[in-house]
């Protein structure tokens, strides 16, 4: 089984999403689906996380669970503490319309990454809103490697077929509750929100590479689908996912160089922080008098940017050295 090494264009891709994402809390006109970019990170991890799995199965003909669950609590949770210190020590002065017993709840379930379920709970997050993807991939990271140990077991093709209606059964999900439970109650779900992490898997156990044009494809999809579809659609359920997950795919398969430039690798390497600081920025702000979006996107990627960087080199790489590092992405 081919060993997954450190690829720059899937860092460039991961670039591409996190900047897609902040634009769009940004107002960017023009940009009505950038919230997609969520979706391309969530087909990425999917990839990189069942690479993974595989290389260790492979490595030590096994998986050793309570290790990889700790590899990932290390690599993430650190960084998501320091913000929620800070966002809890600030927010009853920068948002004193909410009370500090909401400030508390929403800190704790983001802590404990349930905070996608948060409207289920009783009550919507008030700022930390963006937290819920990591909540999604968190819970996503506790069930695959049970799921990928059975697949293990059985024939390739076998395993692949399954995986693929795993696929259509979250996306068949997702419709269903996009009719039945509102057009938007699927969002924050784990169980109605998984497609994109299953089809990076998907594509994570078949390991095959296409031509790096194809990359001119995905690129192509992805701009139509977020320039074109919106929240206010309910085609945006049905099929704009859809299509930027197939869009996504082509990308992370076909790993065109031209995204693994050292700026945009970079910059992918910073995304994890930059997701993680950038929206309590712009929730404070995006609304106030005067405020447009260049200034709000200016200073909220300016700011998230270079808290993200102090993140990563001075808490990040001490919590996530390891032999892994230099031959594998890092998930975000």
């Amino acid at each position: 089984m081919r060993t997954q090494v450190y690829s720059p264009p899937l860092d460039g891709i991961r670039a591409l999403a996190a900047l897609t994402v902040v634009a769009y809390h940004a107002r960017l006109p023009g940009l009505p689906g950038g919230f997609f970019g969520v979706d391309v990170f969530f087909v990425l991890s999917g990839y990189l996380i069942t690479r993974l799995l595989l290389d260790e199965y492979a490595r030590e003909t096994g998986l050793k669970l309570d290790r990889f669950i700790f590899r990932r609590m290390r690599r993430l949770l650190p960084a998501l503490l320091v913000m929620l210190l800070a966002y809890l020590s600030t927010a009853p002065w920068l948002f004193p319309d909410v009370a500090l017993s909401k400030h508390l709840r929403d800190t704790l379930l983001s802590a404990v990454y349930i905070v996608n379920y948060a409207t289920a709970l009783g009550a919507p997050v008030s700022v930390l809103g963006h937290v819920w993807s990591l909540a999604v991939e968190m819970q996503f990271y506790l069930l695959w490697p049970l799921v990928l140990l059975g697949l293990l077991r059985l024939p390739r093709h076998l395993a692949l077929g399954l995986i693929f209606m795993l696929y259509l059964l979250a996306t068949a999900l997702r419709w269903w509750s996009g009719e039945k439970l509102g057009a938007w109650a699927f969002y924050p779900r784990t169980e109605t929100h998984c497609s994109g992490l299953l089809l990076g898997c998907l594509l994570g156990y078949a390991g095959v590479t296409i031509h790096r044009y194809w990359g001119v494809v995905g690129l192509s999809l992805l701009l139509f689908s977020m320039t074109f579809f919106s929240t206010v659609w309910m085609p945006t359920v049905l099929y704009g996912f859809t299509i930027v997950e197939v869009g996504a795919a082509l990308l992370i398969v076909a790993q065109p160089t031209w995204l693994g430039g050292s700026l945009l690798a970079w910059l992918g390497r910073m995304s994890y922080g930059l997701y993680l600081w950038h929206y309590p920025i712009m929730r404070l702000v995006r609304d106030k008098d005067g405020w447009e979006w260049p200034e709000v996107l200016l200073l909220g990627c300016g700011l998230g940017l270079l808290l993200a960087a102090l993140s990563h080199y001075l808490l990040e790489l001490r919590f996530y050295q390891s032999h892994l590092s230099k031959t594998r992405n890092g998930l975000a």
